[in-house]
């Protein structure tokens, strides 16, 4: 399995979410019920030199966006987890040829 290794910008964004089926009665009473854990999201974004940028599209592309799993260590975790891209799809901006930047989501796989 491919490990994605690129570091992110100092900035990003981290989602944790649980499933949590709430029914309403009409008398106004609620009924919750505990689904599970839904996988955790990092929204990174990389602001690199284009040559690495490419890499990163490259390591994207390898995986088919979405479609195939890789291993990743999220920031300020020690260990790696199972992960994929959440979107098929990868915008890449450059700024003239000192430097691209391209933001994407990294999302856990939960067996």
């Amino acid at each position: 399995m491919a490990t994605f290794s690129y570091m992110p910008y100092w900035v990003y964004e981290y989602t944790t979410d649980h499933n949590v089926l709430i029914s309403t009665f009409e008398s106004g009473r609620e009924q919750r019920r505990y689904k599970g854990v839904r996988p955790r999201k990092w929204k990174l974004v990389f602001r690199q030199i284009p040559s690495t940028i490419n890499n990163i599209v490259s390591f994207f592309n390898d995986r088919k966006g979405a479609y195939e799993e890789f291993t990743w260590t999220p920031p300020g975790a020690t260990s790696s987890i199972r992960a994929r891209f959440e979107s098929n799809s990868l915008k890449v901006t450059h700024y003239g040829k000192a430097y691209a930047e391209c933001e994407l989501t990294i999302q856990e796989v939960i067996e």
